[in-house]
């Protein structure tokens, strides 16, 4: 919210202000003239004084910045009743502290606008708003009377207790009604609803009738028949909520008013501002006790709201939540706990929680309540559970304490998830990375045996030539057993080559895929992209060497001038590149029969 912004909230515009502080001096000024008709005892001291109710109610709802309307309200009020301006204007000012210091109380201590919605909150609202601030207006109203010359001494003390008593009936009366229905009209009733409240503020009505209006014979007079309006309100209150409560206590407060005026009813004394006194400490009683009633009925219907809400979340979770004491006997047993371990909780109630735990690990149990009992938090950890049918369970559990009102720790409750397909998961993603790995270990193992082998393949085909007699057939015998060796590690060298998706930290790098233990070595030539150069020319041993080194696509070729090999290294079909042209081929002929030229 920007600058401007905020000052039009703290200082509303005038288009609106105007008007509603006209509205207001009005309204207050007729509640005035109303309420000083029934002074008694002075001119400007009224037992029934409504504006009270009617200015705590405007400032709570409309803001502070109204409280003109109440200095000129009252001003107005008192100079057209006794026509003495300073003392009205004394008046004027102690009904207003009245209302800011009410309004700056009720803010202060009792929630502000949300004053009624708690009964802790309307008694403080009667103590601070009703008791403490309306002192002030009577104090400060008496003593503008006496300065003024218009009380006398000796009638000081029945002026402020009937101004005082006047003002604080005004507020819980008064107040609650207006505050209320201007703050929450409410949503349309339906009809039966209509017809519900309306046979209740008929029965009050009827009540105050009865007691206050003389609708029995008299002789029934000496009855306490005041208590046949306490059933009507708290009817209202069960049933209907704090407005439609306060608005029953306002009709008959009115009735009471008007009967107790006539004569009638349990009030009616021989002064009319005594019966006044007396009656309005009656109402007084009656909303004290009415609004508290109904707010702490709307309380628990909200508390039932709520826990039916969180009853169903836990009722319905696919985790198992379960409540037990610190005794290990199990308390709750939701819905998700019967499908992960299969007792229903008729069957789990009231038994212990080593029902599902393995017996290798009773001593978990005994040992997790003794730290919570301690208050030690209990960090998220994994375990293993025991179904029904004997199916062990991998579980995630969350613990935490259950407190009573006073914060005293008198349980546990287990929030269980079931990971066991999470751990197959696991489990076989393990195997598959070390099979990976196996799978590259032995490609690049067949990579490594392949030089050495090729090198005894040659030296033991040269030796085939060069041996006679019986040795020859031990060679022959001997390319045959690396002939079956090549195929080997030629069916390892054909072994796919993958990476893992994430990598496996503490891996071996002799098992790791992503690391060579040869990083220097080429990789195999492809077909046609080698030359094969022999000495002699054989044809079993040129098929060998070519199936050796990439299969049919292979050049292999005759070098019959070992000597003029490196003068003419074109002129015998291939060129040599990469690290062979640093190295004389003909050393390789001469020495093993054969070298390997890489195009």
């Amino acid at each position: 919210m920007d600058v401007a912004a905020a000052r039009r909230v703290a200082w509303p515009s005038l288009p609106y202000v105007l008007p509603a502080l006209a509205a207001l001096t009005l309204v207050y000024f007729i509640a005035g003239k109303l309420g000083l008709s029934l002074a008694f005892v002075h001119a400007s001291a009224t037992a029934v004084w409504p504006p009270t109710g009617i200015a705590l109610a405007a400032l709570l709802l409309y803001g502070s910045h109204l409280w003109p309307a109440i200095l000129i309200g009252a001003f107005l009020v008192n100079v057209t009743t006794m026509g003495s301006v300073p003392s009205s204007l004394g008046i004027a000012t102690g009904n207003t502290l009245e209302a800011l210091l009410g309004v700056w109380l009720v803010r202060r201590w009792a929630y502000g606008r949300e004053v009624f919605e708690r009964a802790r909150s309307i008694f403080a609202f009667a103590a601070l708003a009703g008791l403490a601030s309306t002192a002030v207006s009577a104090t400060v109203g008496v003593i503008s009377l006496a300065l003024g010359g218009h009380a006398g001494g000796g009638r000081f003390g029945e002026i402020w207790l009937t101004w005082w008593l006047g003002d604080m009936a005004g507020a819980p009366v008064v107040t609650p009604v207006l505050f209320l229905w201007a703050k929450d009209p409410g949503r349309r009733p339906a009809r039966a609803e209509v017809v519900e409240l309306g046979l209740v503020i008929s029965s009050v009505l009827l009540a105050g009738g009865i007691v206050f209006d003389g609708l029995i014979p008299s002789h029934f007079g000496n009855y306490p028949l005041e208590f046949l309006c306490i059933p009507p309100l708290v009817y209202a209150a069960f049933r209907f909520g704090q407005r439609e409560a306060a608005t029953c206590v306002a009709l008959l407060a009115v009735l009471a008013i008007v009967g107790t005026l006539a004569g009638h009813g349990p009030f009616a004394r021989d002064s009319q501002n005594q019966s006044l006194l007396l009656l309005q400490a009656f109402m007084m009683t009656l909303t004290i006790v009415t609004l508290p009633l109904a707010a702490v009925v709307r309380e628990h219907a909200r508390s039932e709201a709520a826990l039916a809400r969180t009853a169903a979340i836990v009722a319905f979770s696919d985790d198992a939540i379960i409540g037990k004491g610190l005794d290990g006997v199990i308390t709750t047993w939701n819905e998700g706990a019967y499908r992960l371990y299969g007792y229903t909780a008729a069957e789990a109630v009231g038994r212990s929680i080593s029902l599902i735990i393995p017996p290798e690990l009773g001593d978990e149990l005994s040992t997790i309540l003794e730290r919570l009992g301690r208050g030690v938090r209990i960090d998220p950890f994994e375990t293993t559970r025991v179904a029904k049918s004997g199916r062990r369970i991998d579980v995630s559990v969350r613990m935490s304490p259950v407190r009573d009102p006073r914060g005293r720790i008198i349980g546990a409750s287990s929030i269980a998830r079931d990971i066991t397909h999470r751990r197959q998961i696991e489990v076989t993603r393990r195997e598959r990375d070390t099979l990976r790995s196996v799978a590259s270990l032995a490609a690049g193992a067949a990579h490594e045996i392949n030089n050495p082998l090729a090198v005894v393949m040659g030296q033991a085909q040269l030796l085939a030539v060069e041996v006679v007699g019986p040795g020859r057939q031990r060679v022959a015998e001997m390319l045959e057993a690396v002939d079956r060796i090549r195929a080997i590690v030629a069916r390892m060298r054909r072994l796919t080559r993958v990476e893992l998706m994430d990598s496996s930290p503490g891996l071996p790098p002799m098992l790791d895929i992503n690391r060579s233990s040869e990083p220097d070595v080429p990789e195999r030539p492809a077909a046609s992209s080698c030359l094969v150069i022999v000495a002699r020319e054989e044809r079993a041993r040129c098929e060998s060497l070519r199936r050796m080194f990439a299969g049919d696509g292979t050049d292999v070729i005759v070098d019959r001038r070992l000597g003029e090999r490196r003068r003419s290294g074109s002129a015998a079909g291939g060129r040599r590149l990469g690290p062979r042209r640093r190295q004389d081929i003909s050393l390789d002929l001469q020495t093993r029969g054969w070298a390997l030229v890489r195009r």
